[in-house]
């Protein structure tokens, strides 16, 4: 493929956020039968711990078939699906708006695809974490076996993804086959999750008030933090949350 062609959607949506409450998309890789094997997976993976250096030019980016419905920064998890062991291996933000490869001959691709900012990745059949029976157990309307590679959420579904994940992620720290990301680090990667995956729960906090600002009076202006850095005893998960102001207007 010789470069690609952006779909321009404005200058709001090309440089700004989504003018709603951020979604969350479910992607999906068969390993065995996608043009990215798993020698993809590992490229990237020893990227982002930096045994190799980052190859800047090589964004990962993956085609999304409800292209139209993605909005920059939107969240997504790309769950592996059809092998001994299925669940969810990495997840993120997009990052800016789906655009069509350039063949050489000019034309362009079928597929749109959306370039991601990945927050957390792993080797699933090392950790046998965010597995695809505890994902049935607690967000049992999604299919987390099959499908196709573009799933937009409800925002009751997003939520109960956002909390199984901080807590299956917070028990977990990295290793040689976890990552977080290295300018997140894993506190503000859960508190990323929480924040843009979570409205029930931030409205709760907003109720309880726990916010450091008493001029926050809407959720799309908070940012949840964490207090508790040791996450010990998390059997009351809202103890252990306080709030912030988010900068930018939108979430």
């Amino acid at each position: 493929m010789g470069g690609y062609i952006n779909m321009d959607r404005g200058e709001f949506l090309n440089y700004g956020v989504s003018p709603r409450q951020r979604r969350v998309h479910i992607l999906r890789w068969n390993p065995t039968i996608s043009g990215f094997k798993r020698a993809g997976f590992e490229n990237y993976f020893a990227q982002y711990k930096g045994i190799i250096p980052r190859d800047h030019a090589d964004p990962l980016d993956w085609t999304v078939w409800n292209w139209q419905e993605v909005n920059h920064r939107d969240l997504f998890v790309m769950v592996q699906v059809e092998q001994d062991i299925n669940g969810i291996v990495w997840g993120g933000f997009f990052g800016g708006y789906p655009y069509q490869y350039k063949r050489p001959n000019g034309t362009l691709t079928k597929s749109h695809f959306i370039k991601t900012d990945v927050m957390y990745m792993h080797r699933i059949e090392k950790t046998r974490i965010l597995t695809a029976d505890r994902l049935c157990a607690a967000i049992p309307e999604v299919d987390w076996l099959h499908g196709h590679a573009g799933e937009l959420l409800s925002i009751e579904s997003a939520e109960k993804l956002g909390l199984f994940l901080v807590d299956e992620l917070r028990k977990v720290e990295e290793s040689e086959d976890v990552y977080f990301d290295d300018y997140e680090k894993k506190q503000f990667v859960l508190s990323n999750i929480l924040t843009f995956m979570c409205p029930e729960l931030k409205k709760r906090l907003l109720a309880a008030g726990k916010n450091e600002s008493p001029h926050i009076t809407d959720i799309n202006n908070l940012m949840v933090t964490f207090k508790d850095e040791a996450y010990n005893n998390w059997d009351d998960l809202e103890s252990h949350l306080g709030l912030a102001k988010l900068n930018g207007i939108m979430m």
